[in-house]
C-alpha cells in the first residue's frame, strides 16, 4: 500500500469542543480563531495584533495551556514590555488557568508587599529546576547578559515565548531588544495593539 502523506490542509490541529470547554473562561469566536491560528503547525512564530480590550492575554493563556496539554511544550515564558503588567499577568493566569505561575524574582512580605530580587538572583533561579509552567519576566530583566546566558543553559525548557506589549522592544539597538532576539523557542508570539509607532523601523524587533 502507498505510504500515507499528511494533508497540509488538515484542520486536525484546531481546538476540540472538549478543549474549549476545559478553559476557565468562555472564549469569544475571535479568540478561538487566534488560538487555532497559533496551533497551526505552519504558524509557530507570529504576531498577535488584536486591538486593546479584545483579550490578547486570554488568547495567549489558552494557546499555551492547549500546547502544554497536548505535550508540545514544558514551560511558557511571558515577557512583559511594561513592568506593571507582571502582576496583571499573574492575576489573569491564576484566575483563568489551572496551571502554575512564577514571577521571576518576586518576593512577598508578610504584609503582602511585593518586591523583586536582584537581576543576578533572577538569573540564578533560572539555573535551577522550576516547577511552575508560566514564568513571567519584565523587559528590563532581559538587559542582563547573565540572564540571557542563564536562559540558554537553564535545565527548564521554555518551548514557548509570549511577548506582551512587543512594541516596547522597538529597536534592535537597545540592549533588551538585542537580547530578546537571542532567546530561542519553538513557539514565539509577539502581542501588541500598536505595532507601528513613530517610524516603520519600530516594527523591526517584533517582526524579527
Amino acid at each position: 500500500m502507498p505510504e500515507e502523506i499528511e494533508d497540509p490542509n488538515s484542520d486536525d490541529f484546531k481546538l476540540t469542543s472538549a478543549e474549549i470547554s476545559s478553559f476557565h473562561f468562555t472564549p469569544f469566536p475571535h479568540q478561538v480563531d487566534a488560538i487555532n491560528y497559533g496551533l497551526d503547525p505552519k504558524h509557530k512564530k507570529w504576531l498577535l495584533l488584536d486591538s486593546m480590550g479584545l483579550g490578547k492575554t486570554l488568547e495567549l493563556i489558552g494557546l499555551a495551556e492547549t500546547l502544554y496539554k497536548r505535550g508540545e511544550i514544558e514551560h511558557c515564558l511571558v515577557i512583559c514590555g511594561v513592568d506593571s503588567l507582571r502582576q496583571n499577568w499573574k492575576a489573569e493566569i491564576q484566575k483563568f488557568s489551572n496551571l502554575s505561575v512564577l514571577v521571576l524574582g518576586e518576593k512577598i512580605s508578610k504584609k503582602g508587599r511585593i518586591s523583586y530580587e536582584t537581576v543576578k538572583a533572577r538569573a540564578e533561579t533560572l539555573k535551577q529546576p522550576i516547577s511552575e509552567f508560566f514564568v513571567i519576566v519584565n523587559a528590563a530583566t532581559l538587559r542582563s547578559d547573565d540572564v540571557i546566558e542563564a536562559f540558554s543553559k537553564s535545565p527548564n525548557k521554555f518551548d514557548m515565548i509570549a511577548v506582551d506589549e512587543a512594541h516596547r522592544f522597538a529597536t534592535k539597538s537597545s540592549q533588551q531588544g538585542t537580547n530578546l532576539l537571542k532567546l530561542k523557542a519553538q513557539y514565539k508570539v509577539a502581542a501588541t495593539g500598536t505595532l507601528l509607532l513613530n517610524s516603520p523601523v519600530s516594527c523591526y524587533v517584533p517582526l524579527a
